[in-house]
């Protein structure tokens, strides 16, 4: 199960996620920061300053469903009004503040539509 700030997505706009999209999302680990280094003129190499790892913010795009396409422009509407979003996922048990970005796509079926979001975590460590 999948909320965003505490709405069941599924009872609220009838999304269900992308399994494939959503949980890899997720799940990906934040590549590091940049570290400081110095390329003296006259030393080999390169001096690296070594200290606590900090980390970059992590752009995802997480694909859903939804059955009708008002329910779309409901989550639509609701991701405008909410720029940020604290969206829960029981598979990894964590809560993730992520920056609505932006619609990257969407596609109409006979009985679905599918879309995707992308976001921005910010901060990984929250």
């Amino acid at each position: 199960m999948i909320t965003i700030d505490g709405h069941n997505i599924k009872d609220m706009w009838t999304l269900t996620p992308v399994m494939d999209s959503v949980y890899n999302q997720l799940m990906k680990a934040p590549e590091i920061k940049e570290r400081v280094t110095n390329d003296w003129s006259d030393e080999d190499g390169v001096e690296v300053l070594i200290d606590t790892a900090r980390l970059k913010p992590i752009d995802m795009t997480l694909t859903f469903t939804c059955d009708t396409y008002d329910k779309y422009k409901e989550f639509c509407k609701y991701l405008r009004d909410n720029q940020t979003v604290s969206l829960y996922c029981d598979y990894t048990g964590l809560t993730y503040v992520l920056e609505f970005q932006k619609h990257s796509g969407f596609n109409e079926y006979r009985d679905y539509n599918i879309f995707a979001v992308a976001f921005r975590q910010n901060n990984p460590t929250i």
